[in-house]
């Protein structure tokens, strides 16, 4: 695979919501994730959520393609763990500390050595039983698998799930976004067709099977697109 200059990756290219659809994630609790809020505590003293993520631009509120790397995993710990923002904070500011990188999530080295880390170190401020370690571990797998990371060492293609995730799930590559190929939209893999424009087509009439005789993939790739777009936030 030739990768493109890397500073694509890292380039402003999200809004907050279209980053929640690609990864069927809830729209506020990206923006909480990546830009935090102000609120105030129950005795009406002003309070500021911090935000876990440091957004591509702050200024603009925008994200990159990293920054939806980032959310993708933080997705599956909130998801089926529960682990609270605050430990989650936590863990990452020992990961940064512990493989001197600045984005311990975004990198290759929370393939090898990182998730486990995360995971003891996580472990230790929820005690959390070794099997509930394990599981949080075998998630950190599986969304892991979904990314592909390069020669820098960063992510390079994800491929996010195309339905809502369940612990265990194992679910096609069907769609992936690439940030070199149509500006970073999620396509469907090989051929780089959008899912929105396959969506758009079915509501327009065009069946699975024409669509799928026109871009020569087979009709389960043309279903997960359309499940992919149809699926809710998590």
């Amino acid at each position: 695979m030739v990768e493109a200059n890397p500073h694509i990756y890292d380039q402003a290219a999200y809004r907050a919501a279209e980053a929640a659809r690609i990864l069927g994630l809830p729209a506020g609790t990206v923006n909480a994730w990546c830009f935090g809020h102000d609120y105030r505590h129950h005795d009406g003293s002003p309070k500021q959520f911090k935000r876990v993520i440091e957004p591509a631009d702050l200024k603009r509120r925008e994200l990159s393609f990293v920054n939806l790397c980032e959310l993708h995993l933080l997705g599956v710990i909130r998801r089926h763990h529960g682990v609270k923002l605050l430990q989650v904070r936590r863990a990452i500011d020992f990961l940064r500390r512990k493989l001197d990188v600045p984005r311990p999530l975004a990198t290759q080295k929370f393939l090898t050595n990182g998730v486990a880390l995360f995971v003891e170190h996580a472990g230790e401020l929820l005690n959390v039983s070794e099997q509930g370690q394990q599981a949080l571990r075998d998630d950190f797998a599986q969304a892991l698998s979904r990314i592909e990371f390069g020669r820098h060492g960063g992510p390079v293609l994800l491929f996010p799930f195309t339905r809502n995730a369940s612990p265990g799930d194992d679910q096609p590559r069907s769609v992936v976004v690439d940030p070199a190929r149509s500006f970073g939209r999620p396509v469907l893999a090989g051929i780089y067709v959008r899912t929105e424009v396959v969506e758009q087509r079915f509501r327009a009439g065009d069946t699975i099977a024409e669509m799928a005789e026109d871009y020569g993939v087979p009709a389960a790739t043309i279903e997960e697109a359309l499940r992919f777009e149809h699926r809710s936030a998590a």
